[in-house]
């Protein structure tokens, strides 16, 4: 989509400023407020996501392989601390080192041909997500093991496999917490051979309790190499949508000729695959098939009656990997998918699909309490036609029912996934705050916008940092941590 739009005769600034990096690590309190912070917002936002986006002045091959940098809103009586440190893994320390690419990316390739890639595996960016569960601050990606940062210091701890309890298995950045259990659910792709049969793609499934132990794991045999980036948790089980996007020929990858993005393509052909998994063994309970497609991020799942509800976003191809693996293109345009609803019924095996919403949405979010059960809330990020829409330019607040509350942002200001951060005692489902983090294009610099989360259209707080922050993936709000 060109960015050619205007704004008040001049010409509006596209999204790809925020993707440069931040190469500066930052702590400070933030002085630029207008309006102002609720006194009853309290704890900690932490976001994740690509820090930098080149090194040694050349791109790298694809967006999710960017360094993981953490960016930390400290927020307690009225004030707010700022800090954003990148997580030390051998990637982004040998990197920084030598400022040029030393490691395989998803899309990356390392300079000099394939005879220097053969055989070499992409570690960990640790630059996707993020978790605080059982004491412990996780840098996620599903490329390996977490890495695990101190939640004071934001110093880099190193690897985290729950004292071998992950078996050195990778692990996904879109974990559940339980809200009745404590429990934290996760899984990872990876393959299992049996006998002397070629090793058999497979989902790797965890239960990790309160006290931060594993205490259950399954793995259940698949048949395709998922792009399964995310899954939904209801009350008593996890699902998983076993997508249409599948991988090409891996031996090409193994040999050092094409990265792993060049090889992923979407199949129409293909059905996707639907597992439901009971939580407490983690063996599967029934499986279903629906239209090809894929859901790259869920919103809530909750039981009802014989069946189970989901949201998720749905797409129905998956040309955005052009747009991800050349992101510095002015003409690359990063987009959602569609807000879907499907419907299982556990006796009879049936599948029903609905769209909730016609506005394009991504990074569906709700107020966690409610995981698991029905919520009548979701927050999407949205991209909304107004002649700058090359992100996410909007947010929405939408009802069960799929009634919304549109914001659009100002031409050449992008945001990102709106995060719910329940105000100090309450009560209902949406009292509390969105938390938005928005780069304005025309100043080069990004804030932190506090909106009410009973009314979007209250903007009640803006940060504004001297500087940006990259575009980044997921955040979550942690209440029982703030600025002190």
């Amino acid at each position: 989509m060109s960015q050619a739009a205007r704004s008040g005769g001049h010409e509006v600034p596209g999204c790809h400023g925020g993707l440069e990096n931040l190469d500066e690590e930052h702590d400070y309190w933030i002085e630029e407020i207008e309006g102002e912070i609720p006194a009853d917002l309290n704890g900690t936002f932490i976001r994740n996501g690509p820090g930098r986006q080149r090194i040694g002045g050349l791109p790298y091959g694809h967006w999710f392989d960017g360094d993981g940098m953490l960016s930390v809103f400290s927020l307690a009586g009225g004030r707010a601390r700022f800090r954003n440190r990148y997580v030390r893994t051998p990637k982004y320390l040998a990197e920084t080192q030598a400022q040029a690419v030393r490691f395989r990316g998803f899309g990356t390739q390392i300079p000099g041909g394939w005879w220097k890639n053969a055989f070499r595996l992409p570690p960990s960016p640790a630059n996707t997500s993020v978790v605080y569960h059982a004491g412990h601050l996780l840098a996620l990606n599903e490329g390996g093991l977490p890495w695990e940062v101190d939640a004071e210091s934001l110093e880099t701890l190193g690897e985290f496999d729950y004292d071998g309890g992950l078996f050195g298995r990778t692990f996904s950045a879109h974990g559940k917490i339980h809200p009745k259990s404590g429990d934290y659910v996760n899984f990872g792709s990876g393959s299992v051979r049996r006998g002397l049969h070629p090793p058999q793609p497979c989902i790797n499934l965890f239960r990790i309790d309160a006290s931060g132990r594993v205490a259950a794991s399954n793995r259940v045999v698949i048949d395709r190499f998922p792009f399964c980036h995310d899954f939904a948790l209801s009350d008593r089980y996890g699902i998983f949508f076993v997508g249409s996007i599948v991988f090409g020929n891996m031996g090409r990858f193994l040999l050092g000729l094409n990265s792993i993005s060049d090889l992923i393509r979407f199949d129409g052909d293909l059905p996707m695959k639907i597992i439901v998994v009971d939580l407490e063994r983690l063996e599967v309970v029934r499986q279903f098939e629906t239209a090809p497609g894929a859901i790259i991020h869920f919103g809530n799942a909750f039981e009802e009656g014989d069946g189970i509800v989901i949201d998720g976003m749905f797409a129905g191809e998956f040309e955005a990997n052009d747009s991800l693996a050349d992101v510095f293109n002015p003409q690359s345009t990063f987009g959602g998918g569609t807000y879907n609803r499907y419907r299982l019924n556990l006796k009879t095996g049936s599948v029903v699909s609905e769209r909730v919403t016609d506005t394009e949405s991504e990074f569906p979010t709700f107020n966690p309490r409610f995981t698991g059960s029905r919520q009548t809330w979701t927050y999407t990020a949205c991209s909304i036609p107004n002649g700058a829409d090359s992100f996410f330019n909007g947010f929405q607040k939408i009802d069960f029912d799929g009634n919304s509350r549109l914001v659009t942002l100002p031409p050449g200001c992008y945001g990102s996934e709106p995060v719910f951060a329940p105000r100090t005692g309450s009560a209902s489902e949406d009292d509390g705050y969105l938390l938005e983090l928005v780069y304005d294009a025309w100043q080069h610099r990004s804030e932190l916008q506090i909106v009410r989360a009973e009314d979007p259209l209250d903007l009640i707080g803006r940060l504004r940092l001297p500087h940006h922050l990259p575009h980044q993936f997921h955040g979550i709000f942690v209440p029982e941590r703030s600025a002190a």
